[in-house]
């Protein structure tokens, strides 16, 4: 803290020294509406980043992952499973069933999932990102903070006008942009936006290509480059206002996105010392098939080289009823995804007497979509996981807000809202890795084709036959299974604002809420005899998915309920006319839920028998809270030229919600605590009428404070199976480097081992942006713009164990622009991470391969033109 205590020192001493002279130059103000009123934002006691829709559209930003790039302290990041979106080190993992840690509004509604926003962003008024927790006014599942996204509305009045932009990019990307808007009456005006993006992908799979160690490309891989994006979506907003104290707005939008292939690499393909006999066999079949696969890694010429199809996935989509023309002819689902969203919302604004506003948001919400996962990130035809699912979501919100510039003022609601959300899912296992013919050599055994069997002596004593198809092996086996979740929850909420003096203001508030979930989670064990997309009750069966795979058939129906009252206080003090310095506590919470992994464990007998119906630990977890304290300042310095704002923030997270890869999916627990403490500065100054700069950066300092039940690194593990092979035959719990597992007395372990990973650290110590925008007249109504951005990040860590492989190094990437404009045309040439710096956004363990690491990778260099007329 005592390096905050100096920043703040020289922020003091900057702000005393800005705020005299005379400057010519003057910033625009901005308006934001974060405590649900318009306001200034320097007026507005929290710690806020404002982003306006010409800034976003300027920049090229297509989605919230870049967006991410110039807000301090927002992290977005996409990957097969989930988009994930944090704030201050604190987010979400990659289990479908978790709520946000950084609720998202899209013109006052609140969207309850991630995937809502895969799609791009476009046609946007203004994005206010909020740090912090907002559960007084924004409600739960904002306990991190709040992305408030306003799309553009039309003008009661205007006549008609429109723009389109064309945009073309490296890697094939064509983009095109289209709004009209206007008045059709005195009362009535609307506007409809268009935006369709196509990209041919940044990555190439060298295997699909052709280019083979020693094995040749599977058939049925579509494409050799990688992801593959194709995305389009349309919005239409009506405005009714009929007389000068009434407003209703209507919004409808509807998108598109396809992406065929996956942004996964490996880095690391190494077997460790002790590793499951699974694992062994893939590795010997990798190198026996790809023997100069680990080499090609090690060395770092290796790209995405993989098979690129989704096991299983026309089965499940044949079973779901989809129809798609790869499937009906003999093929295999592509890896990729597939989302269509439908978002509506309708706002009802009132004036009423005495100066009181009355306010009305209704929201319908809802998004189908397809994924298909090469799960095995190899080669190999090995592992496919495929989701199908939909959800809906209906939300109302009444509020009531005084006037605000009486000495006393409030805004008061209430708030209801339903969801349901199913996920099918089909996870499939190839036991002869795809390729005919190769497990027998390495098997040793002509009937052997494929590793999924019982031994002669088992099948002997049974009195069955031996590598009997469908009996006693099976080429492939499967997990089918439907996961639903209902939640019903509402909420009441005041918060009242009160004028001590003239300059000294206090701020408090509480929110009431309660939600109610019911959850069905079915799975059942398949093949390839009966079909993967089939149930197969076989013993044998299952008794091979448990020994192999710890999956267990099972069919859980479970409720819960939680209720939480949040309340908030803040004092302002409104230094002089252009400085105010505000201290706030606040709290929020994120609820809990159901486990939407498909291998949840149900209970065990003591005769080692499963209770299908009744769930074991992991399957709910509990509510996530957090409380904050906050301390800052806004300041317009420089005669307006420059504004300063700053927030120091001291924030502890319980019973932290965390999801870490094991085996074939995500487990999840409730770390006890998280603490994290920290530092933001936004910064805008107008140096010249020519030139603007800013700097935006946070530091932080955050820790687990408690956590005794993460996984397990690869390599911990390996040391446990060491352990339980030499000396741990004895029933009790035995730990290698901090991992701890309890071994059965035959020297097996139980469960994958845990350890305690307090005092790890939490996100990264210093993020940022810096920008500078200059423009200047060259001929009479033509302006020439240049513009540079350098993003900057300490190091962090990409996977929940915390292993040191998956840690990637802090970076720099800087874009620029540059371009003419006329008075309703731009033409601009510009460039992203020129630098060519190619960086993950996230990391796994590589399954069934311990000691393998795999990252997603985000693109490197990207040049590209964009041309824009008004009409």
């Amino acid at each position: 803290m005592k390096s905050f205590q100096k920043i703040i020192s020289s922020i003091a001493i900057g702000i005393a020294v800005a705020s005299s002279g005379a400057y010519a130059a003057e910033l625009e103000e901005i308006i934001v509406t974060a405590t649900k009123r318009a306001e200034s934002l320097q007026d507005v006691a929290m710690s806020v980043t404002a982003l306006d829709g010409s800034k976003i559209e300027e920049v090229g930003m297509h989605s919230l992952e870049d967006l991410s790039d110039y807000v301090p302290n927002l992290t977005v990041s996409v990957n097969p499973v989930n988009t994930i979106i944090g704030m201050r080190g604190v987010g979400i993992g990659a289990n479908q069933s978790f709520e946000q840690s950084v609720g998202i509004y899209v013109d006052g509604v609140h969207y309850g999932k991630s995937r809502q926003v895969r799609t791009g962003l476009f046609d946007l008024q203004q994005v206010e990102v909020l740090r912090g927790p907002q559960g007084i006014l924004f409600g739960k599942n904002t306990l991190a903070g709040a992305i408030n996204v306003t799309s553009a509305s039309p003008t009661v009045g205007d006549e008609f006008e429109g723009k389109v932009s064309l945009s073309k990019e490296s890697h094939g990307s064509e983009t095109v942009e289209v709004s009209m808007s206007g008045s059709l009456s005195d009362t009535f005006a609307v506007r409809l936006a268009f935006k369709d993006r196509k990209d041919d992908g940044y990555m190439t799979n060298s295997q699909v290509a052709g280019a083979t160690f020693i094995g040749e490309p599977l058939p049925g891989a579509f494409s050799s480059n990688a992801p593959i994006t194709d995305e389009s979506m349309w919005r239409l907003s009506a405005l009714w206002e009929p007389n000068d104290s009434t407003s209703v707005e209507f919004k409808h939008a509807k998108s598109d996105h396809t992406r065929t292939g996956g942004t996964a690499v490996l880095g690391t393909f190494s077997p460790l010392a002790n590793i499951p006999g699974s694992n062994a066999l893939m590795y010997g079949t990798m190198g026996a098939v790809y023997p100069g696969f680990a080499g090609q890694v090690a060395a770092g010429t290796v790209d995405t080289y993989r098979d690129g199809i989704t096991l299983g996935g026309c089965a499940l989509a044949t079973k779901m009823g989809r129809s798609h023309e790869v499937c009906a002819n003999g093929g295999e689902m592509p890896e990729g995804t597939m989302t269509t969203t439908d978002d509506t919302s309708l706002n009802i604004e009132i004036d009423m007497a005495n100066g009181y506003t009355f306010t009305s948001v209704t929201g319908l919400n809802k998004y189908e979509y397809e994924d298909g996962i090469d799960a095995d990130f190899l080669p190999l035809r090995f592992i496919g996981r495929s989701d199908i699912s939909s959800y809906e979501h209906t939300s109302q919100e009444f509020r009531i807000a005084s006037p605000s510039e009486n000495k006393f003022s409030y805004v008061a609601g209430a708030y209801y809202d339903e969801q349901e959300q199913i996920i099918d899912r089909l996870v499939a296992v190839d036991g002869t890795f795809g390729i005919p013919g190769t497990m027998p050599y390495i098997l040793g055994a002509p009937v052997l084709d494929t590793f999924l069997f019982f031994p002669p002596a088992t099948t002997g004593a049974l009195g069955l036959p031996f590598a009997y198809e469908g009996l006693t092996k099976f080429q492939k086996v499967a997990r089918i299974s439907t996961w639903k979740q209902d939640t019903e929850s509402w909420a009441l909420f005041f918060q009242g604002k009160y004028d001590l003096t003239d300059n000294l203001t206090l701020t408090a508030g509480v929110r009431y809420t309660e939600e109610d979930k019911t959850a069905h989670a079915k799975m059942d064990l398949t093949t390839n005899t009966t079909g993967l997309a089939n149930a197969n009750p076989s013993p044998l069966l299952a008794a091979l998915m448990g020994a192999s795979f710890a999956s267990y058939a099972h069919d859980f129906n479970e409720t819960r309920s939680t209720d939480q009252l949040m309340p908030g206080v803040s004092l302002d003090w409104q230094y002089s006319e252009d400085s105010m310095f505000y201290i706030s506590y606040s709290e929020g919470f994120k609820s809990g839920g159901f486990n939407a992994v498909d291998d949840q464990n149900p209970t065990f007998n003591a005769n080692g028998t499963t209770n299908p119906t009744i769930p074991a630990q992991g399957f709910e977890y509990d509510d996530e809270t957090a409380d904050s304290f906050e301390i800052g300042g806004k300041h317009s310095l420089m005669d307006g030229a420059m504004t300063l704002n700053w927030a120091m923030f001291d924030s502890t997270y319980d019973n932290q919600q965390v999801s870490t890869f094991v085996g074939l999916g995500f487990v999840v627990t409730n770390a006890a605590s998280t603490e994290i403490s920290g530092l933001e500065v936004d910064m805008t100054w107008q140096a010249t009428d020519k030139l603007r700069l800013g700097a935006s950066f946070a530091i932080m300092d955050g820790e687990y404070g408690s956590y005794p039940g993460a996984g397990c690194t690869a390599a911990q593990a390996s040391g446990l199976l060491g352990l339980g092979t030499l000396n741990a035959s004895d029933g009790q719990n035995h730990t290698f480097d901090g991992c701890t597992a309890k071994f059965k007395g035959d020297g097996t372990q139980t469960g994958s081992g845990a350890q305690d990973l307090a005092g790890a650290k939490v996100g990264v110590d210093y993020n940022g942006s810096l920008t500078a925008d200059y423009a200047t007249p060259v001929a009479e109504g033509i302006l020439w713009f240049a513009s540079v951005d350098v993003n900057f990040t300490d190091g962090f860590f990409m996977a929940g164990d915390r292993d040191p492989i998956d840690f990637e190094q802090g970076f720099e990437k800087v874009n620029v622009r540059t371009g003419l404009r006329g008075d309703n045309w731009t033409l601009m040439a510009y460039g992203k991470n020129v630098a060519d710096k190619v960086t993950p956004s996230g990391a796994f363990d590589i399954p069934l391969a311990a000691g393998s690491h795999g990252q997603y990778t985000m693109p490197g260099d990207v040049y590209g033109v964009r041309l824009s007329f008004d009409f």
